[in-house]
């Protein structure tokens, strides 16, 4: 390990864990990583400002560093370097960290932070190096994020919090300049007009700055030569159950369970929770009891129709260290669960999700990348997250239930990684024919709610202030082409109504709570 001590945008110190100095000439930080890396291309190192040094917690550093793709970093979790309002324009899971938690993110700050040099020697020469320490580390982490680098703010990386000196915030230049390097140009004049309504703030000049002279930088960043490969001993002999929640599919519920009979590696058991709304109905599944399977399937029937409740019950029968979220339309290879083994040594995650494609779709990615979402129907989870999290009932019949569980993950400490290699093809099987549409208490409001309670309530408990802010008016310019209110004084008291009457069925969400 190499270690660069700074003061901000000022080398003051580079040593090796020996604490012998190593002779670098640049005073930069970015410039002196990766002239490191150059040198040392097969080493971890440790960005600390000096004021943090005493509490950098070196033993820890092993366990944290597990694979040579993290990048890590701890700074200030509710004011980042670039300042929450960031959130009027980034919609994704990334954003809402928790403080004393490894949390998956690219905001990164100079306080401390580690990264391989061969993930730099792969990518930091692509990366602006002329506007700090701090914009050049979250430039990194936002541009490698998609190109397979895991990024996360890491509590355990010193012994306490940062002091507030050693954190470094951006000013409105620097995010204005961040936005058009790293957003479409749209997105300025969207970030303007959220400051001036919620902030009043008018950062006119900052804004046509970052439009005249900033210029957006194309970045290939390509870490194929850089595998893999977890030191953690996550995994020694793949012991999983399966969970299928089921309604009116018969014939493909039979076939997924023909897949798994084939399966290299066969599942400890196989829970299926089956629906039919009608009190008077019996099973249709027949052929769990009348063919013989290689695993034990635990059935049951019941005449409450939901996702989010069959899940829960599944997941309650679950006993297996790893547990596979499943849908009852789905194909899949011979070897399937020996490829899930193998994506949970390699990555050392608690959560794998699934390349899930539609016949005829193609697979964009090419490694493993943190995931803005999580899939229902097609990740396996650890124990340790079966036992904190379920599907929240509030989203049943809803919207967001699947995305919401992800972010439990999250909040928990823990990743969602995708493994694109890892294909299942979702048929999308028609609905059974006993499937009836819900109806909420809304449907017969005069002014119908929009966004949908269920999604107002997934965004309202899940995404920062600013994030809420900032959906609120892009739902407000993207719905005004689909409703008939073309007069735009009538509409936005029109909306200003559906938002208010989403946000009081939100509240009440559970139904029957």
């Amino acid at each position: 390990m190499i270690f660069l001590y700074h003061i901000h945008d000022t080398v003051q110190e580079i040593v090796d864990d020996q604490a012998i100095p190593v002779s670098i000439q640049e005073k930069e930080p970015a410039k002196a990583l990766l002239a490191i890396a150059e040198r040392y291309p097969e080493e971890w190192i440790i960005w600390c400002h000096v004021t943090n040094k005493e509490m950098l917690n070196i033993q820890a550093l092993p366990e944290l560093l597990h694979h040579k793709r993290r990048m890590v970093s701890l700074g200030n979790a509710q004011y980042p370097f670039l300042s929450p309002s960031i959130g009027y324009i980034e919609d994704s899971p990334f954003l809402k960290i928790i403080a004393n938690k490894s949390y998956p993110t690219w905001c990164m700050s100079s306080a401390v932070g580690a990264i391989h040099a061969s993930v730099l020697l792969a990518s930091g020469n692509e990366i602006t190096i002329t506007r700090g320490f701090d914009y050049f580390l979250n430039s990194l982490a936002r541009k490698g994020q998609a190109a397979g680098i895991c990024c996360y703010h890491e509590p355990l990386l010193i012994k306490r919090f940062p002091s507030k000196d050693t954190i470094k915030k951006a000013n409105t230049q620097l995010q204005y300049a961040f936005v058009k390097e790293h957003f479409k140009s749209q997105w300025l004049f969207f970030l303007l007009m959220c400051h001036i309504r919620y902030e009043k703030k008018f950062p006119l000049f900052a804004c046509l700055n970052a439009l005249l002279f900033v210029q957006k930088k194309e970045v290939f960043i390509d870490l194929t030569s850089i595998p893999f490969q977890s030191s953690k001993k996550l995994l020694e002999k793949l012991e999983i159950d399966v969970i299928i929640p089921t309604l009116g599919r018969k014939t493909y519920l039979y076939d997924v369970l023909k897949d798994f009979s084939k399966q290299t590696i066969l599942p400890q058991k196989i829970v299926i929770v089956e629906q039919n709304p009608d009190p008077d109905s019996s099973s249709e599944l027949d052929y769990i009891t009348t063919a013989s399977w290689p695993f034990p399937i635990e059935h049951q029937f019941i005449h409450q129709t939901g996702a989010c409740n069959a899940r829960n019950l599944a997941l309650e029968k679950t006993e297996a260290d790893w547990v596979f979220l499943f849908d009852d339309d789905n194909r899949f290879e011979s070897n399937l669960l020996e490829k899930i083994a193998a994506a949970i040594k390699e990555t050392g995650s608690h959560c794998i999700n699934m390349s899930y494609l539609q016949e005829g779709e193609v697979e964009k990615h090419k490694t493993y990348t943190q995931w803005e979402t999580f899939g229902s129907g097609c990740s396996v989870v650890h124990r340790d997250i079966v036992k904190n999290a379920s599907f929240d009932m509030a989203l049943e019949h809803g919207y967001g239930e699947d995305v919401d569980f992800g972010m439990q993950i999250r909040n928990l400490g823990y990743d969602v990684i995708y493994a694109p290699h890892i294909q299942i093809l979702h048929l999308k099987a028609p609905i059974g024919g006993f499937r009836s549409l819900p109806t909420f208490p809304w449907e017969e409001d005069a002014i119908l709610p929009k966004p949908a309670p269920q999604i107002l309530f997934h965004r309202t408990k899940n995404t920062t202030k600013a994030q809420l802010k900032g959906y609120k008016w892009m739902l407000f310019f993207k719905y005004y082409s689909h409703q008939p209110i073309k007069n735009p004084f009538s509409y936005i008291s029109y909306f200003k109504k559906a938002w208010k009457n989403s946000t009081h069925w939100a509240k009440k969400l559970p139904l029957d709570a």
